[in-house]
C-alpha cells in the first residue's frame, strides 16, 4: 500500500486521492489483490483482481472466475503495452488459485481499455444497461447478452 501512497506525491494529476481511497477500499480485504508495474519507484500502471465477489454488479462470482477491475495507465506510459502486461499479471495469479474464468466490465466509451482487452483476448459478452431509480440505489443494472 506504501507503494500507491508515494505516487500521490510524485503525480497527483494521474494518481490522486480518489484513486487511492478505492485501492484502500479493496486492498485488505481477502479475496483482492493489487498489482503495478513500475519505472524505478513510478507507478506505470496498475490493476486489481476479485477472486470471489463482483463489486460491479454486487454479486459473487461464479466459483471458477475472477473479476479484473481498476485497470489504470498513467498517461505518459501509454502505448507501451502495459495493459497487456497488468492483465496478464492478474489472469496469471487467477490460475494459481485455481481459477479458468476471468472477466472484466469495459464502457464501450473506453476505446483504449476495450481496444486493451480484444488485444488480451477477451470479447464481449453482455451490454450493461443503466436506469436511474432513485437516492438511495443510483442505477439499477441489467445485463443484456449480445448476440
Amino acid at each position: 500500500m506504501d507503494d500507491f501512497r508515494k505516487q500521490i506525491k510524485s503525480d497527483q494529476k494521474w494518481f490522486n486521492n480518489h484513486k487511492l481511497k478505492q485501492i484502500e477500499g479493496y486492498i485488505d480485504k481477502p479475496g483482492y489483490a493489487y498489482y503495478g508495474i513500475y519505472d524505478g519507484d513510478k507507478l506505470m500502471c496498475y490493476g486489481g483482481v476479485s477472486m470471489e465477489f463482483d463489486n460491479f454488479i454486487y454479486r459473487k462470482t461464479n466459483p471458477e472466475a475472477a473479476y479484473l477491475f481498476d485497470d489504470y495507465t498513467n498517461p505518459h506510459y501509454r502505448g507501451k503495452g502495459l495493459h497487456q502486461k497488468i492483465v496478464a499479471i492478474r489472469e496469471y495469479e487467477a490460475r494459481n488459485l485455481n481459477k479458468s474464468i476471468t472477466f472484466a466490465y469495459v464502457l464501450s466509451s473506453n476505446r483504449a481499455s476495450t481496444k486493451g482487452f480484444k488485444r488480451c483476448g477477451y470479447v464481449a459478452k453482455i451490454k450493461l444497461i443503466y436506469t436511474k431509480i432513485g437516492k438511495k440505489e443510483l442505477f439499477k443494472r441489467r445485463l443484456i447478452p449480445i448476440k
